[in-house]
């Protein structure tokens, strides 16, 4: 039952896949000079989920992240139950954040919600990685 369950979330998280490089929302960043070399932070989110509300509604609000997301980052958010969704971006769960950098690789993931200070942490590793 298990199994069926998880291939038929495979099958409807599919359904409506594109390539990165070929989503609007990803193009449109780089196409803006001053984004060019930022990390684009893509979160998955529903509006049904109350861990998103938190981060986007919270966390992403602190004066430290705040900051620090507006110096590094861009923020392309999807939803999850309305939004075409990029094909090798698979998530399990929500809310899920996808690092990408221009060319459309992934460099990192963090899954679930966080306290200001640890998402921060992981935000500053995120950017050390990338800068190397």
């Amino acid at each position: 039952m298990l199994k069926k369950l998880i291939v038929f979330f495979l099958l409807l998280t599919s359904s409506h896949a594109m390539p990165i490089t070929d989503d609007p929302s990803f193009k449109k960043v780089y196409q803006e000079k001053q984004n060019s070399h930022k990390i684009v932070l893509m979160l998955y989110t529903a509006k049904s989920c109350p861990q998103c509300a938190y981060m986007k509604q919270k966390v992403f609000k602190d004066t430290n992240v705040k900051k620090f997301l507006e110096e590094h980052f861009v923020i392309v958010e999807k939803d999850i139950n309305r939004d075409d969704l990029p094909e090798e971006f698979k998530y399990f769960g929500i809310p899920t954040m996808f690092f990408i950098d221009s060319k459309g690789g992934k460099i990192g993931e963090f899954i679930g919600s966080s306290r200001a200070a640890s998402f921060l942490e992981e935000l500053q590793k995120i950017v050390m990685r990338y800068e190397k």
